[in-house]
């Protein structure tokens, strides 16, 4: 029996036009008067996740790729990336004429605010590269050359870095699964009453360690690959079709 859902957000839940269609939310309240809990798990800030688990009174949130856990409001897991770390790579670059983005908490601090970029909510404030020398739960480091993000990931060897297009994204050594863990261990939950959605690379050990991994159509094949189902696209309902069919909403 599954006794607890948890479900990225981007590419997962939110459609192409990053909204969170109705069948959805309607299912997922279901769950939760069947007693089922459901949890987001996401790249995202605290602040950022809770925009779309409001809207169905989530309490359980996996935040900066799992080193920032909160359940009922209490701090289960919180770890950094080192301050030094932080501001080299921030200084790093600057020089490269790149725009830096530090994550801590409900903070975010930038050389050049993007205000358009939705998933880098809250919206960052413009800051001295000074103001980087701090502890994070994550960097999102905005360089158009290949050569300089491929000079900045030789200087991460304890944080894990995703390389997406123009940006490097760096967290904390961890993942969203080791994230999950307190959560289980709070509740008393094991690994195989474990239902995990996802669609990309940092949903892949979550995927494969929950008892039911179940990956989005619109995910790439490697991710595809290590779950145990694959469901519709996040534009055809796919996490609220792979619900109904589990939990028989």
């Amino acid at each position: 029996m599954y006794r607890i859902v948890f479900l990225d957000i981007d590419g997962t839940i939110l459609n192409s036009n990053e909204q969170l269609e109705e069948r959805l939310i309607e299912n997922i309240i279901k769950l939760q008067q069947k007693g089922i809990l459901v949890a987001l798990a996401s790249g995202r800030s605290l602040v950022a996740s809770k925009i779309y688990g409001e809207k169905f009174r989530c309490s359980i949130y996996v935040t900066y790729n799992g080193s920032f856990v909160i359940s009922n409001n209490e701090v289960l897991y919180d770890v950094k990336i080192p301050s030094q770390l932080a501001f080299n790579l921030c200084s790093k670059t600057k020089e490269y004429n790149g725009a830096y983005f530090h994550f801590s908490y409900k903070t975010s601090r930038s050389n050049r605010p993007q205000p358009d970029i939705e998933h880098l909510l809250p919206q960052a404030t413009q800051s001295k590269l000074i103001d980087t020398n701090r502890d994070a739960h994550r960097l999102a480091l905005y360089l158009d050359s290949t050569k300089d993000r491929e000079s900045l990931k030789a200087e991460i060897t304890d944080e894990y870095v995703f390389d997406e297009g123009n940006r490097l994204e760096v967290y904390p050594v961890g993942s969203k699964w080791s994230g999950i863990i307190p959560i289980l261990n709070r509740l008393g939950i094991s690994a195989s009453e474990v239902v995990a959605i996802g669609n990309g690379i940092n949903d892949i050990e979550m995927l494969e360690a929950a008892g039911l991994g179940i990956a989005m159509g619109n995910s790439p094949d490697y991710v595809k690959k290590c779950a145990n189902l694959i469901t519709e696209d996040n534009d055809h309902d796919g996490v609220a079709l792979a619900l109904e069919e589990i939990f028989n909403l």
